[in-house]
């Protein structure tokens, strides 16, 4: 037991020292799959702002939005999509996707109306990965010397349940570090679309009048509540000013009266 006590502690410092270690060297965080440079790992984030006619707007983000459905060959992932046909009817849309699937929503949204800005932003994922691989291989690593040290801990029940314990830390670390390594590769193989529909600049010209008949009620009864709480702040200083400018006059009367 005592044999088997001191292993298991010369396996946790080994770990915690290897990690340590690791995060500090240069050379190991330099290979990765025969890869040897950060800017293999880029992730994209794509952003489209397209202006069309009012009538367009749902149109346009219904089809997008079935054509990223559709497109199974490029995984197309629909993260996020809203429309408001309110005061200013526009779309919004993020889609998740291969480069060949994002450049077919591109030119799809394109077509269909005026693209009035676009942009690209890129980040360089290649540390993280490289940080993520290396936690995977210390974990595994741990993963496997505990499984050993559990086979050779015998009928020694106290020993071999510090080991279940910690193997099953571990692999719970081993199941949250791979998730998070999926993410990064996924964030690389895939990139980030964000389609913006809107229709300000092609709107029906009586669009603004209805808008302001529509509103006119709201305006006229906010005029007249902004006209009384005027009228509250000037009150006192309109009875102030009838009070107190006969005696100013009079005064000022005497005042010159006594200078000639």
């Amino acid at each position: 037991m005592k044999k088997v006590s001191i292993c298991l502690l010369g396996l946790l410092l080994l770990a915690g020292c290897g990690g340590k270690g690791e995060s500090g060297g240069q050379s190991s965080a330099a290979r990765l799959d025969g890869k040897e440079k950060g800017s293999d790992f880029l992730a994209y984030e794509h952003n489209v702002s397209v202006d069309t006619h009012e009538g367009q707007v749902r149109p346009l983000y219904e089809k997008v939005v079935a054509a990223c459905k559709a497109d199974t060959e490029s995984g197309c992932l629909l993260l996020d999509s809203s429309i408001d046909s309110g005061r200013y009817v526009h779309a919004r849309i993020s889609m998740r996707a291969k480069p060949a699937g994002i450049k077919k929503l591109v030119a799809l949204v394109a077509s269909e109306g005026d693209v009035t800005s676009q942009g690209t932003k890129v980040e360089d994922l290649g540390r993280p990965v490289l940080d993520s691989k290396k936690r995977l291989d210390m974990l595994r690593q741990y993963q496997a010397q505990l499984q050993d040290l559990e086979k050779r801990s015998g009928t020694n029940v106290d020993a071999l349940i510090k080991v279940t314990k910690e193997l099953a830390s571990v692999q719970v670390e081993l199941e949250q570090a791979t998730a998070a390594n999926a993410l990064l590769m996924q964030r690389i193989d895939t990139d980030l679309l964000n389609v913006a529909i809107s229709a300000e600049g092609k709107q029906a010209f009586w669009r603004p009048v209805k808008r302001a008949l529509g509103n006119f009620t709201d305006n006229l009864s906010e005029g007249v509540a902004n006209a009384i709480t005027a009228m509250a702040y000037i009150l006192p200083w309109l009875v102030a000013f009838v009070l107190l400018f006969p005696l100013g006059r009079k005064g000022w009367r005497r005042l010159r009266g006594i200078k000639r």
